[in-house]
């Protein structure tokens, strides 16, 4: 074929047909235009395939990231709805008197009140997309929109959960240092000491002292907060895994 138009249009030259060899020569530019918009045209259908492709793998993976990250922040919700349960309880023995306080493990339930986690979920896959610049890929307004609101949900609850730690450190481990026995607290943490103290110690004074009821009552305050912050974590997952399953 490009023999025959290559002989054509010498034959036009030989036979000085000038008219008719610039209408030919029109025709080839529009046929080599056509051509080159056929060949853009194929190749963008080609880039918006690829696109949907790795858009349904990022939704996909997103998707599997969030529903493990739903789990874990559940269970967290559950710990921390426990060491507010066992905060409100010391708050309800203030001011009792010792057969009452005896009949409770009040050393248990002041290492619980401060058994608090740090909450560190699967950020892999919404880090790669954001980093990498693939969130235009992903075509849905609503989704994107998420995990902005997840970005800023996060970034609370760090801060709340710094506020909860900053409180525990400074005031509550500060004033159990000086009013309680650590060793005993602690056979029913981490270190499992399994012996008590060989001290003498009574927590009685303290369950008369106004200053300790202000201290729970502090901690019980933030926990609540971080139990909160750890909700909304929990209510946008589920709106997330919503959204992609939708565009699965």
């Amino acid at each position: 074929m490009i023999k025959f138009f290559r002989k054509l249009r010498q034959n036009m030259i030989r036979e000085h047909r000038a008219s008719k060899y610039l209408l030919y020569a029109i025709g080839e530019i529009i046929l080599v235009v056509i051509g080159i918009l056929i060949a853009l045209q194929i190749n963008n259908w080609n880039q918006e395939l690829a696109n949907k492709k790795e858009e349904q793998t990022i939704i996909k993976n997103l998707n599997l990231e969030f529903k493990k990250n739903i789990i874990s922040v559940q269970e967290y919700i559950k710990h921390h709805k426990t060491i507010l349960s066992d905060t409100r309880v010391l708050i309800d023995l203030v001011g009792e008197p010792e057969e009452v306080l005896n009949k409770f493990n009040l050393d248990s339930l002041l290492a619980q009140s401060i058994n608090y986690w740090s909450y560190k979920p699967s950020q892999s896959v919404v880090l790669d997309v954001i980093s990498s610049g693939k969130l235009n890929l992903i075509s849905s307004d609503s989704l994107r929109l998420q995990f902005f609101e997840w970005s800023s949900n996060l970034e609370k609850n760090e801060e709340n959960y710094n506020t909860l730690d900053e409180i525990n450190q400074s005031i509550v481990l500060t004033y159990l240092t000086k009013h309680a026995s650590l060793k005993n607290i602690d056979n029913y943490g981490i270190l499992e000491w399994n012996k008590k103290s060989k001290l003498k110690h009574s927590n009685y004074k303290m369950f008369q002292d106004i200053e300790f009821e202000n201290v729970m009552d502090n901690q019980a305050w933030d926990i609540k907060n971080y139990i909160l912050s750890l909700e909304n974590l929990e209510h946008t997952m589920a709106r997330i895994i919503a959204e992609t399953n939708r565009d699965l």
